[in-house]
């Protein structure tokens, strides 16, 4: 009976587990002004990125173009 129980526990922990480490490609995306402005932090500091070249507010750095978001 304990074996049926610990065996049932593992499981449903496994499949959890494999439901939580599972991804689509559209999750995959990334969102946020760090990712979609012209202009983003290299290292896409919270709330960085510009429609104009310059420095990340956060973290110094200069702004990289995002090539997937340049106009």
């Amino acid at each position: 009976m304990k074996s049926t129980i610990f065996k049932t526990v593992i499981l449903s922990f496994t499949l959890i587990g494999l439901a939580a480490c599972s991804s689509s490609k559209e999750d995959s995306k990334k969102t946020g002004i760090a990712y979609t402005s012209t202009y983003v932090c290299p290292m896409h500091c919270e709330g960085s990125g510009s429609d104009k070249a310059g420095q990340c507010p956060v973290c110094g750095m200069d702004y990289v173009l995002n090539k997937e978001n340049s106009k």
